[in-house]
């Protein structure tokens, strides 16, 4: 109850501060200091961590434009470039990462790939990598990127954008147009029944972040059909933005940090070094195409396909298009993570 309060309080203070995704990077900063904090802090649940997926993949869903993918087809080989220039990075910075601390390469490798955290997590112990330092690497770099593109997106650091206020109204209105359903409590219910068979679908078919992705897919179906335009009360999107701060916040706790000793100072160096990396892909994206400087550094960050979500929709970046590309290299981390494994194997 206590840590729940200190967050919506949290959450409180950074919206009405401006910052971008606010609700997601208050909640964490609690959640993290409260796990270094409190040796027995509670633990997020499954199924809130689902349910919480799923009310963003329907918010993504109701702000999905079909323009974005024609711009991604347009530009294919600058956004393929920058997707493989990302894996490559970061499997570069997990090499020397392993060679300038003797780390194993194997945790070096799953502690390095970018945007599918919960999946290296669950490779590490098979593989057999070190999962607590896997758990400490990932969400290191979850941690780095949120709070650099909360900063970039605030203070407008990006060469043509300015800063932008965060929006409520794009968590919870629909992306507009005619649609079978107007009434705006069964508008609610069905919002709420899609993103659930999306979920329940997504996990069951083992998409990458099918709890988030399946909400997605189906829903913008139903929306390009013309049968509903999805939409949320006032209040659940942030509900769910906190939930998931909470649960990032609360994967770091004393032993993963004793286990990582001497290594994490290298670590956050590591993340930030190639935060700062993907940034230089976004600018030459940004360079090569007509995407827009800030979409193209939130598209590049080597963070979790949830969290810059969240960013991308409160900083006034296209969502969509951050979407696209970061499921593209979702795709590829996954593939590049399997390949990996059978190597070792």
């Amino acid at each position: 109850m206590l840590l729940i309060a200190s967050a919506a309080l949290a959450g409180l203070l950074a919206q009405g501060a401006g910052l971008p995704a606010g609700w997601l990077v208050g909640p964490m900063l609690v959640a993290i200091v409260a796990a270094l904090l409190w040796p027995e802090h509670p633990t997020m649940p499954r199924w809130g961590r689902l349910a919480s997926l799923a009310v963003v993949g329907g918010v993504l869903a109701a702000t999905f434009r079909p323009s974005a993918l024609p711009l991604i087809a347009a530009n294919w080989l600058p956004v393929c470039l920058v997707v493989f220039g990302t894996l490559l990075l970061s499997l570069s910075a997990g090499m020397l990462l392993a060679w300038i601390t003797r780390l194993d390469r194997r945790t070096a490798a799953l502690g390095s790939l970018p945007g599918a955290a919960s999946g290296m997590l669950a490779m590490s112990g098979p593989l057999g990598a070190d999962p607590r330092l896997v758990a400490v690497m990932q969400y290191t770099r979850v941690v780095v990127v949120v709070f650099s593109a909360a900063l970039v997106s605030r203070l407008g650091l990006v060469p043509g954008t300015v800063p932008h206020e965060i929006s409520t109204q794009s968590l919870q209105a629909s992306s507009g147009g005619s649609a079978l359903v107007q009434d705006p409590w069964l508008v609610y219910t069905l919002t709420a029944l899609i993103a659930g068979l999306g979920a329940w679908a997504g996990t069951r078919l083992r998409l990458p972040a099918g709890a988030l992705l399946g909400p997605l897919i189906v829903g913008v179906g139903l929306e390009e059909l013309g049968v509903v335009s999805l939409a949320w009360p006032p209040g659940v999107p942030q509900a769910a933005f906190l939930v998931l701060g909470l649960w990032v916040g609360l994967l770091f706790d004393r032993s993963s940090i004793k286990a990582a000793g001497r290594l994490l100072p290298v670590v956050l160096a590591s993340a930030a070094g190639l935060v700062v990396a993907c940034a230089g892909l976004g600018w030459s994206l940004a360079a090569l195409t007509d995407i827009d400087g800030l979409t193209a550094y939130l598209a590049t960050t080597p963070g979790g396909i949830d969290s810059v979500s969240i960013m991308a929709l409160g900083s006034g970046a296209d969502a969509p298009l951050v979407l696209a590309v970061q499921m593209l290299r979702l795709f590829a981390v996954v593939l590049a993570g399997a390949l990996l494994g059978r190597w070792w194997s």
